[in-house]
């Protein structure tokens, strides 16, 4: 397979997107819907300048896409699957097995709030 060399480097460089908490972050707060700058801020407790760095490594790898209203620029992820993919992930940096009823609990709280 030519393809494989290529697409396994597209993989890894999109781990490397994600390997931001706060890009992560990013990503399940989009999940609920579009966002502007001002409200990712808010929510992240970060500056706007960080939000925006980190949108635009996000919006660089098509994970999100924004659009324009007026002077205002929201925000939303192109394929919002990939917060579902983001969150079964969750399952391999779990807690130890006496923990484990406790972490499914968790995700499975997370899941009904992101659907």
């Amino acid at each position: 397979m030519p393809y494989r060399g290529l697409i396994t480097k597209e993989l890894a460089e999109l781990f490397g997107v994600l390997a931001h908490h706060q890009r992560i972050r990013i990503i399940e707060e989009l999940h609920d819907g579009e966002k502007d700058v001002s409200s990712l801020a808010a929510i992240l407790q970060i500056s706007a300048s960080g939000v925006s760095q980190h949108l635009s490594v996000l919006r660089a790898h098509r994970l999100i896409v924004e659009r324009k209203q007026g002077r205002s620029v929201f925000y939303h992820l192109r394929q919002p699957e990939i917060a579902a993919w983001v969150l079964d992930g969750l399952r391999f940096v779990g807690p130890h097995k006496e923990e484990i009823v406790e972490f499914q609990s968790a995700v499975k709280k997370a899941r009904r709030i992101w659907s």
